[in-house]
């Protein structure tokens, strides 16, 4: 499958609703393990509601390695090639931060280490 941003979103991509549509578009080929191509090809700005609401929740659904070898970046300009990498980067270093913390509190509470009232 092969989505132009340009005439999915429109130059800009930049809402939470365009990358709402973009999600809702792409979702269920990679849920398949079928690969996606998004054509960046006319695309002036993205920013990071527009990742967070399509590339973000993508994350949180698949591990990043998978959705590395799905999701096939085409066309795209440096800047921004660097903001999508530099969001997922950011987006896997919070997951992992949840991760642990949630672990942390179930060790916690398993072990009945919680605060102990006085």
């Amino acid at each position: 499958m092969r989505v132009k941003l340009t005439e999915l979103i429109g130059e800009k991509c930049e809402s939470i609703d365009d990358g709402e549509k973009l999600h809702q578009a792409i979702h269920k080929e990679i849920q398949a393990g079928s690969a996606v191509e998004l054509d960046f090809t006319g695309v002036r700005s993205v920013i990071t509601p527009f990742l967070n609401a399509s590339i973000g929740k993508l994350l949180d659904l698949f591990e990043k390695e998978t959705l590395m070898k799905k999701l096939i970046l085409c066309n795209i300009e440096g800047d921004h090639l660097k903001r999508v990498n530099e969001f997922i980067d950011s987006k896997q270093q919070m997951n992992s931060e949840k991760t642990t913390l949630d672990m942390m509190k179930e060790m916690f509470a398993e072990d009945d280490l919680g605060d102990i009232e006085s």
